[in-house]
């Protein structure tokens, strides 16, 4: 069967014909594109009170009471199409949902688009917002949130140097992820975790948790207290920039550690965590990088398949990691109270400077999810 009609009006998001071959219905557009829809597809996302429950947004029917119907009759305007199937069932979509579904728009739609950066040349370019204002303004928090998406760090001032103030804060980045190490935490030299964070020795850039499943989403630190002594400057560096020079200079070590499954393992009382995963993480359909895992202080013990994979494991970490320790790739500044820090922790590593004295910090995870969710309830992202 094959059919054609059309309209010559000529309106964005508006139905120019249809064509209809087999049990595939393609969708001309005018000023827009052409989208094939293949009859199972439209079946399944019938939007009648039937097959969806609009005030859930949840289909109604389980995948396997979907009927294997065929196409009946086509009837469309340029603002919608309705179809008709041989069960007797009918369907209609608006012009305007279907033309989401340009696979080449949907999926750059969905895209996040990180600004990639290098040393303190990022610095001014960062959100730094009252936390009034990010408590109290959905402006404000766009603000917030869109320097996580664009940059990975985002600046709160103006914060009481307390854990209860900074909870709040954390509360409002998407809600607190809770972990071994509690809600929110407070750390200083003593050492309540198996963890070099609880010293004051200096710490290399890293991501953290890379022995668990999913690692937290954002960091968030705050650095009440730092009293008679020096040093704990804070070091971040974007992980992207540095994998994506990897990329260009070495190519086959890039490609290992975009396949390659490293373990991270972290142990302590009554804990034991692992988990196995490539340290950069690409999307398989755009080859984005997605997520990095890298951590010279958790890496596991491993056995390797080969000597070849041995000795690409230590030359592929080991030049991602000159990137990560070079100076000019670093941004290093001085926490103080009053300025909260929030870094996206599946793309920046974070480290710091040793240093002398009392030194407290708090802080909490919000796990990726949650932070993502909350800045597509703010229109930022699909």
């Amino acid at each position: 069967m094959e059919f054609s009609v059309g309209f010559n009006e000529n309106s964005a998001k508006k139905i120019k014909n249809v064509i209809f071959v087999e049990r595939t219905v393609r969708v001309n557009f005018e000023n827009g594109p052409s989208i094939p829809f293949e009859d199972c597809w439209l079946r399944d996302h019938c939007r009648c009170t039937q097959c969806y429950h609009a005030n859930t947004f949840q289909r109604a029917k389980h995948i396997l009471e979907l009927p294997d119907s065929k196409i009946l009759t086509l009837q469309f305007d340029k603002n919608s199409l309705t179809i008709e199937w041989d069960d007797k069932h009918t369907t209609e979509f608006t012009a305007d949902f279907l033309s989401q579904f340009d696979y080449k728009t949907w999926k750059n739609n969905r895209r996040l688009k990180p600004r990639l950066w290098r040393g303190c040349n990022v610095a001014d370019r960062i959100a730094k917002v009252h936390v009034d204002k990010f408590l109290d303004s959905d402006d404000s928090s766009k603000e917030v949130f869109q320097s996580l998406l664009d940059y990975g760090v985002a600046f709160i001032t103006g914060v009481q140097p307390s854990a209860e103030a900074t909870e709040t804060v954390c509360k409002a980045l998407g809600g607190i992820q809770h972990t071994i190490f509690g809600a929110t935490w407070e750390f200083t030299t003593v050492a309540d975790h198996a963890d070099t964070a609880y010293t004051n020795l200096p710490l290399a850039a890293h991501n953290d948790n890379i022995y668990w499943t999913e690692a937290a989403g954002l960091q968030i630190l705050h650095c009440i207290e730092h009293t008679n002594g020096t040093g704990g400057e804070t070091i971040l560096v974007d992980g992207f920039y540095g994998a994506t020079c990897l990329k260009e200079d070495h190519p086959e070590d890039y490609e290992f550690l975009t396949t390659y499954e490293i373990e991270g393992e972290y142990i302590e009382n009554r804990h034991h965590f692992t988990h196995s995963a490539p340290v950069i993480q690409i999307d398989k359909n755009t080859e984005d990088i997605k997520q990095i895992r890298f951590n010279v202080y958790d890496r596991s013990a491993m056995a390797f398949r080969s000597g070849r994979d041995c000795r690409l494991y230590y030359r592929s970490l080991k030049n991602l990691a000159r990137y990560y320790e070079n100076k000019e790739n670093q941004w290093i500044f001085k926490l103080v109270p009053g300025l909260v820090m929030v870094i996206d922790n599946f793309r920046l590593l974070h480290g710091r400077n040793g240093f002398t004295g009392r030194r407290v910090l708090c802080g909490a995870y919000v796990s990726r999810s949650d932070w993502l969710d909350k800045a597509r309830s703010l229109n930022l992202i699909q």
